[in-house]
């Protein structure tokens, strides 16, 4: 009978865990990303205050300014250290675009990759940021 209390009372510990852990997750996905590759693109993310989803930790307006191909707005929705999501441009270039982020070293990692793919899902630019 002791077992099956500590077994009890470790699930419920360890579920609790993951519970914050995926929150803080959540928390540490905003904030203001430089490129790594010196083209002087500024990633920021911040969360939009809508209810949460149910799949997920909660959306994100992710805005990137700079030269050229930097100048983007999209939204998203993150779950844990991953964000997924899309924008669109004006013409010449690709109409729609889906993102995809992900926190190389966890949910506190400074540093975050992002995927750019057209509709048919070619690859159009890939990048690392760092958070400052």
């Amino acid at each position: 009978m002791k077992m099956n209390i500590r077994k009890q009372i470790g699930r419920f510990a360890l579920a609790a865990g993951l519970g914050a852990a995926s929150s803080l997750a959540a928390a540490q996905i905003e904030g203001v990303y430089h490129s790594d590759i010196g083209d002087d693109c500024v990633l920021t993310i911040t969360e939009i205050n809508i209810p949460t989803p149910q799949f997920g930790d909660g959306y994100y307006r992710v805005e990137s300014r700079g030269k050229a191909a930097c100048m983007w707005d999209g939204a998203g929705m993150g779950i844990s250290t991953n964000l997924v999501g899309g924008y669109v441009t004006l013409p010449p270039v690709f109409n729609k675009v889906y993102i995809s982020a992900k926190w190389l070293f966890g949910p506190t990692s400074p540093k975050v990759e992002m995927t750019q793919r057209n509709e048919t899902g070619e690859l159009l630019l890939t990048g690392t940021y760092t958070r400052q």
